[in-house]
């Protein structure tokens, strides 16, 4: 009878145990005038965050989904704590609801109605911003990061909106259907005269199977180049050879980037 008792006892621990919920930070919510709706958005907290009086970098990133969170959360971590290349830094991933009307600065044959991207920004700087800087202890610094067509709307706040963040991650991005567009962008603020010193990190797959002429590749290739001859951005361009679609070390390699760079932001 008492081993009985110490075996229930014993599987009832073991059972709490592996039961736990593992918590990788939260989900949280605003209001959006400039936008009309909620929007949802996942934070992450440095490991010691609640245990001292640091204030912390902000990451902001793009189609925020869980799967991809994980992914981003991963790879912070080991950069963190792991490497000890790259500061301990809070993650906030911004929920999608009308994800072509927020990335899209501009009409094209492949999205014909009222794009939002300018309110989309709006919103970002005006609501969401003021309201983590709020909520936490941050510094100034501040990163921006999309991927594939949230590239497209991170191209756009760099080309529009540049100082508003000290780094740009833009992971396969290109011009689909609008590359004048953004040539007059780039134009324009090749023009614009500003002392503070940004870094741009553009990343590309070989094997991308939305561009198998190379035409969006080629895009960014000439953007990179564009940009380049502006004193006060540090740019690079990686291609993977053997990656596809968003290539999945763009994040790593890009803090790594911008933490290498750091005397220059």
């Amino acid at each position: 009878m008492k081993k009985t008792i110490v075996t229930l006892f014993l599987i009832m621990a073991l059972s709490k145990m592996f039961s736990q919920d593992i918590i990788v930070g939260f989900t949280d919510s605003i209001h959006s005038k400039i936008l009309d709706e909620n929007r949802e958005f996942m934070v992450k907290l440095p490991k010691d965050y609640h245990n001292s009086d640091k204030s912390y970098p902000v990451i902001y990133r793009l189609d925020g989904n869980l799967d991809l969170y994980i992914e981003t959360v991963g790879t912070i971590n080991r950069l963190v704590y792991t490497d000890e290349t790259v500061p301990e830094i809070i993650l906030v991933m911004i929920s999608n609801t009308t994800r072509n009307r927020d990335m899209m600065p501009t009409q094209t044959s492949y999205y014909q109605t009222e794009p939002g991207a300018e309110n989309f920004r709006k919103f970002i700087e005006l609501e969401l911003i003021p309201h983590i800087e709020k909520s936490f202890r941050t510094t100034k610094e501040k990163l921006l990061c999309g991927q594939s067509l949230s590239s497209l709307f991170t191209l756009y706040h760099f080309l529009t909106s540049a100082y508003k963040f000290d780094s740009y991650i833009v992971c396969s991005g290109g011009f689909p259907d609008c590359e004048e567009y953004f040539l007059k962008l780039a134009d324009d603020f090749l023009k614009t005269d500003y002392n503070s010193r940004h870094n741009i990190f553009l990343t590309y797959g070989q094997n991308d199977f939305l561009d198998p002429k190379g035409v969006m590749k080629n895009q960014i290739l000439n953007f990179t180049k564009l940009i380049e001859s502006k004193e006060n951005i540090t740019s690079e361009m990686k291609i993977y050879e053997e990656e596809g679609h968003v290539p999945f070390p763009s994040l790593y390699h890009a803090l790594k980037f911008i933490y290498n760079n750091q005397d220059g932001i």
